[in-house]
């Protein structure tokens, strides 16, 4: 049977990393507690569209983590025992022993401080997060279990066939779409009236060529960095396309079957989606 479907909006906000009037208005957000200590964050922590922002550098030393800093790579680095982190000024992700953690409006500089959002922060390391109702407060509690590895997390097989499908869908689109697009594949293998695997979903043709590279041979070119990223956070549960199980060109969407028989979902960059 098929799930029931749920239609959200898609938004998506295109950000990059420079001056504070470029983001609108920080609002402060209350004190941050690792472990029940105050952390000195010289009042850097904000909140933006429901996403509160920490220092890198404060919280995780604050985990008991190191950090250092690539002015060259524009890269922060953070290791602890068995966790290493990475990232970069501008980035929209994080990855964290491999793990790829999407941070959908990037991670940008405040008064010479990388910001990154507390929730992927708390990921990384295992971390507990609550937020007190009363003050505001951001409570960590660190559990020393750090992420588990890309290695042991990721299947090979689901990358490597998600990841050519993405590049040669969308390898031009931005991470979003390139995200949406890894989407649609994930909820077709979760549904009930499409194969079960993510190469047997790419590859399926019981009703039609599903996916054009999949028989022109596009499928098999070598994706991009980004591709590969962006099938990770999928893998990852990133959602950006909610419950879509087709998407067209926009060129080609007028006339396409998705446009004349199922429910347009939106559209991103070039690609236009449907439930």
């Amino acid at each position: 049977m098929r799930r029931s479907l749920v239609i959200f909006p898609v938004v998506i906000a295109l950000l990059t990393c420079t001056l504070q009037n470029v983001y609108g208005e920080w609002n402060d957000c209350a004190d941050i507690y690792v472990d029940g200590d105050l952390v000195d964050t010289g009042g850097l922590p904000y909140i933006e569209d429901g996403t509160t922002y920490v220092p890198l550098r404060q919280v995780c030393e604050k985990l008991g983590a190191e950090v250092s800093w690539s002015a060259e790579n524009r890269e922060a680095l953070v290791t602890d025992n068995g966790l290493s982190i990475t990232v970069g000024e501008g980035d929209r992700y994080v990855v964290a022993n491999g793990r790829y953690l999407y941070a959908e409006d990037g991670c940008r500089l405040k008064e010479g401080n990388l910001m990154v959002p507390v929730r992927t922060i708390a990921r990384a390391f295992g971390a507990e997060i609550s937020w007190n109702k009363t003050t505001g407060d951001v409570i960590i509690i660190n559990s020393g279990k750090p992420i588990t590895s890309g290695d042991s997390f990721y299947s090979e097989e689901d990358v490597l066939w998600l990841s050519r499908l993405i590049y040669a869908e969308a390898g031009g689109e931005s991470l979003e779409g390139k995200i949406a697009v890894g989407n649609v594949v994930m909820n077709r293998v979760a549904d009930d009236s499409f194969p079960d695997s993510v190469k047997d979903v790419i590859f399926d043709r019981r009703y039609g060529v599903q996916f054009t590279p999949a028989y022109s041979g596009g499928i098999y070119n070598e994706p991009s960095e980004e591709c590969i990223a962006a099938a990770k956070m999928v893998l990852e549960g990133t959602e950006i396309a909610g419950e879509c199980l087709y998407f067209t060109s926009a060129w080609a969407a007028p006339g396409s079957w998705a446009a004349k028989n199922r429910e347009f979902y939106g559209q991103i960059g070039n690609q236009m989606f449907f439930i």
